[in-house]
């Protein structure tokens, strides 16, 4: 595959790609430069490199007598295209869910780092509103300090939502905090010896999403489907009244 064509399916125009490309190749150069570099006229390259600016791809070099450009770093296209990506990702299940004449299918979407954490957390949250969250949670020992501060905001979101929770976690005094404030966050736990149940990982279900969070390898999953969250919840319900 041609850099050309990598930045095309990027989002980028052919003419885009080649004033981009020139723009790399040059560093910091006039519009003449550019146009000449890629072939391009001059009043064509004005128009791209517009176009460019407002793609976050390049920007004018301040306070010079006569107008210069210089290129974004390219692993930042690369970053915008990733969230755009990321952000259409979480239509999938509903575009899948438009499918007729097909058997139910587990729809499953694979987050990674800390921001993709997040994600996984906040996945349905608008659907979930009011109704209830259950789950198995882990403890806080592998967290992130970022990620582990974010709870915090998580939490305040879903009170908000009028969402309650129930869960089933460790005893660990990572988790201390968080069992001493339950009540303020309309949450109801059940602790279980750390020695039978250390997990890092939290398993949680609301409506028919299933959130699988691995707070210490940074990776999330969400499954959308009702039977599978239905069985979850089955699962949660009979070790809650065993715990």
């Amino acid at each position: 595959m041609e850099i050309k064509e990598a930045l095309e399916i990027l989002g980028l125009s052919e003419k885009q790609a080649a004033v981009y490309t020139a723009l790399l190749q040059l560093g910091r150069a006039s519009a003449y430069s550019i146009a000449t570099k890629s072939g391009l006229k001059k009043p064509t390259t004005y128009i791209i490199l517009d176009e460019l600016i407002k793609k976050g791809l390049a920007a004018r070099v301040p306070r010079e007598k006569k107008q210069q450009y210089i290129a974004r770093p390219p692993e930042e296209a690369f970053a915008v295209a990733q969230e755009k990506l990321d952000l259409a990702k979480q239509k999938l299940p509903e575009l899948l869910a438009m499918t007729k004449g097909e058997a139910t299918k587990v729809n499953a979407i694979y987050f990674e780092g800390i921001e993709g954490l997040k994600k996984t957390m906040e996945y349905g949250f608008k659907e979930a509103a009011g109704k209830e969250l259950v789950g198995f949670y882990a403890t806080n020992e592998h967290t992130p300090k970022e990620l582990s501060d974010y709870f915090l905001e998580w939490n305040e979101k879903r009170a908000k939502l009028g969402i309650p929770m129930r869960g089933i976690a460790p005893e660990h005094t990572s988790l201390k905090d968080y069992r001493d404030t339950d009540a303020n966050f309309k949450r109801v736990f059940k602790s279980v010896p750390y020695g039978q149940y250390s997990s890092h990982i939290a398993i949680d279900v609301s409506g028919q999403y299933v959130r699988i969070h691995d707070y210490k390898n940074l990776q999330g999953i969400v499954l959308e489907n009702a039977e599978v969250a239905k069985t979850v919840k089955e699962i949660f319900e009979m070790l809650w009244q065993r715990v």
